[in-house]
């Protein structure tokens, strides 16, 4: 009677351990780093407010405008906790449609953002149970819809992000500098995109479950913008400030045709920028606010929150934004 007693006890034990051992073994290879990517494209508008003219500083033709993006970034491991990640975005207004290289019209000059695009490659350092540090490069342009308005940014810094359980925490910080593409010399090539800048920007991710997440972040720039000699007064370069703010939530769709599993989002993008001076020509302040839905595409990690841990969990300031606006307020 003990022997027959003892035997379901002893397969249920065997049953637990076999469990246990699946379980760890799943919980090991999630908490390894993979292969990962993230393709994504958005739709959105954008108008302004706190517009402040000093001299006819900023004289936009378009206060509320179309606007549309697409990202992708792909993230590869070199080892246990070594990894490298690609960038590339892309985002184009309906101003760009109105520029002087649309129209081939030199007097359809005016101070509205055209487009931005850019590129950036990740080094980091990640264990998936704590966080991560490394560093990171970017290149890329930014257009204000002037005809002398396309300039070129390069911004380098380093990065860390702190996972919380459901939270993760991401700080970066920088330099980043800008010129002009179509002016024949160096002292105007520098006159009017932010550049000599130092940036930081701080996120916040909160995963509701593994597959959706609410996300917050701010960033601030200071840079100069203009030259004594294009100004007409010794009080310039002017002193200029760049500040983001945002939100986005994202969640997953299964079952969806050809693709399976995929993510949709909404967000909102605010930016304010500022280099007032002296009531002076040339100086103003202004802010764009964006709001934008799209969907994206992730593959490697079996959640988001897997994604966030282990694959292409990086991203990069809209650099090329704010370079565009240094134009702007010219």
């Amino acid at each position: 009677m003990k022997k027959q007693t003892a035997a379901p006890v002893i397969a249920l034990a065997l049953a637990l351990s076999a469990n246990s051992a699946a379980a760890a073994d799943y919980e090991a290879q999630i908490q390894q780093l993979v292969v990962s990517g993230v393709v994504e494209k958005w739709i959105g508008g954008s108008f302004l407010s706190s517009i402040d003219q000093e001299e006819a500083g900023f004289d936009p033709e378009h206060e509320s405008y179309f606007t549309s993006g697409q990202s992708g970034r792909l993230s590869l491991p070199l080892g246990d906790m070594l990894s490298l990640q690609m960038d590339a975005d892309n985002e184009i207004t309906s101003n760009a449609f109105d520029s002087p290289e649309a129209t081939g019209n030199e007097d359809d000059n005016s101070d509205d953002f055209s487009h931005a695009f850019g590129f950036g490659l990740h080094v980091s350092a990640r264990d998936p149970s704590r966080g991560l540090f490394g560093a990171f490069a970017a290149f890329g342009q930014g257009k204000g819809d002037s005809f002398q308005g396309r300039y070129n940014f390069w911004a380098v810094g380093g990065e860390a992000q702190y996972y919380a359980d459901d939270m993760t925490f991401y700080l970066q910080a920088g330099y980043l500098d800008s010129k002009g593409t179509n002016i024949v010399d160096d002292e105007q090539g520098t006159r009017d995109g932010l550049h000599d800048a130092f940036f930081v920007r701080g996120v916040a991710r909160w995963f509701l479950t593994p597959d959706s997440r609410l996300q917050g972040e701010v960033a601030y720039a200071n840079g100069t913008q203009d030259t004594a000699e294009s100004s007409g007064t010794d009080n310039a370069p002017f002193d200029m400030d760049v500040i983001q703010w945002g939100v986005r939530y994202d969640t997953v769709i299964t079952g969806l045709p050809l693709i399976g599993d995929g993510t949709v989002f909404i967000g909102y993008r605010g930016t304010h920028f500022d280099n007032s001076c002296c009531d002076l020509e040339d100086t103003a302040t202004f802010t764009e606010h964006t709001v934008m839905a799209g969907f994206s595409y992730h593959f490697g990690g079996q959640t988001l929150l897997d994604q966030d841990r282990v694959g292409a969990t990086l991203d990069l300031p809209t650099f090329g934004r704010w370079v565009a606006g240094g134009e702007q307020i010219d």
